[in-house]
């Protein structure tokens, strides 16, 4: 007879969803060890799963209208439920509040291991920005308690994790295990500059992308190199980004394109040269990795996966340095050799350690987690 496989109760809020709320690298390596464990997926928020693999079970909020914080009782408690009917192996929370607060309380009760993924800034005060779930009183409190009391607490980049130790100061072991992208998904082709040079970015508006610091750096680039901006997310239709560009005199030369399905983003890097990312701060950056599997150049700043990588693999400047960025930038355009060499190295780095290995990493990291000692 076959051995049945540990079950995993995967907390998310909306991680699985198929438009914006979802999260393409969490979907397939969770795909992947649905191989090796039995998931169950329990959905903070209402989601469309339409997509998802049939051997990973979702469970949804219901859609009575009660508040918040009821729904993510009632969520928590179908997993009670659902625990006694056959027994959850552990739970593995994707970020902190709420779903790691109720994974770390079910872990209590149940007497089973819980695993807490710090995925962006749950666990980080950045000095220029209220970014981060530290800078609220009542969420810090909470966050402070998830992250003192899982059992694993775990994030995807080293930048990242060096944040939360240095933030958190609890004294605990934070382990790093990286998500990566499906290499597959993502046509390479080599590929060399021509005019106008093709810009890409894509990210939803936010402080935290800093898209302002891009738009002056592209200001500076186009005024030297014939050049268009592609800008894919949402968020961009607001009087200040238009100010923006007007003052800086590139409403001609930037196209925004509003949401574009995860599908059709390779249609996009297939057409441009190189990538502009200025976040302040940043985790594993699947976009950037995307660009790295299409062959496009990446210039961004030293945040998240670009900070661990280094220069190697990509144009790298501090965070809010436009100028640089924008020289940098044009020094690249105008050395064929080393643009070509750049996009072959990080190809190569973004094929050998891509989603597989990724997943093997994980699946690795959760059986030695089943096998430890209570």
């Amino acid at each position: 007879m076959k051995a049945k496989k540990p079950s995993i109760a995967v907390f998310g809020m909306g991680t699985f969803d198929k438009g914006l709320l979802g999260a393409p690298v969490l979907i397939d390596l969770f795909e992947r060890l649905s191989a090796d464990f039995d998931i169950v997926f329990y959905s903070f928020l209402k989601i469309d799963a339409s997509h998802v693999s049939p051997a990973i079970t979702i469970r949804q909020p219901v859609d009575w209208p009660i508040p918040g914080r009821v729904k993510y009782f009632l969520v928590a408690l179908r997993c009670l439920c659902d625990h006694f009917r056959s027994p959850m192996a552990m739970f593995f929370s994707v970020s902190v509040y709420p779903t790691g607060k109720w994974a770390v309380w079910l872990g209590k009760i149940l007497r089973k291991p819980v695993l807490v993924q710090l995925i962006a800034s749950e666990a980080v005060v950045m000095p220029d920005g209220n970014v981060g779930s530290l800078h609220k009183p009542w969420l810090k409190k909470i966050t402070m308690k998830v992250c003192r009391e899982t059992d694993v607490l775990l994030t995807v980049c080293n930048y990242q994790r060096k944040l939360a130790e240095e933030h958190l100061q609890l004294k605990r072991k934070i382990d790093d295990l990286p998500l990566r992208v499906n290499t597959s998904h993502f046509i390479y082709s080599p590929r060399s500059i021509s005019f106008p040079v093709q810009f890409i970015h894509v990210a939803f508006y936010s402080e935290v992308k800093d898209q302002d610091t891009m738009f002056v750096a592209f200001e500076k680039i186009s005024r030297q190199v014939d050049s268009h901006l592609t800008v894919i997310g949402v968020g961009f239709d607001t009087p200040k980004v238009h100010t923006l560009l007007k003052s800086l005199s590139i409403l001609d030369k930037v196209t925004f394109t509003g949401f574009v399905s995860h599908k059709e983003l390779p249609m996009y890097f297939e057409r441009a040269h190189i990538l502009l990312h200025t976040a302040i701060f940043e985790t594993g950056c699947a976009v950037i990795q995307e660009a790295m599997a299409s062959g496009v150049a990446v210039g961004g700043t030293h945040v998240g996966l670009l900070h661990d990588i280094g220069n190697d693999y990509a144009v790298v400047v501090p965070p809010r340095a436009a100028d640089e960025l924008a020289e940098k930038i044009i020094t690249l355009i105008n050395d064929p050799v080393r643009y070509q060499q750049m996009t072959r190295r990080a190809y190569e780095w973004i094929t050998t350690y891509d989603a597989v290995w990724s997943y093997q990493n994980y699946k690795a990291f959760l059986s030695d987690l089943l096998n430890r000692p209570n």
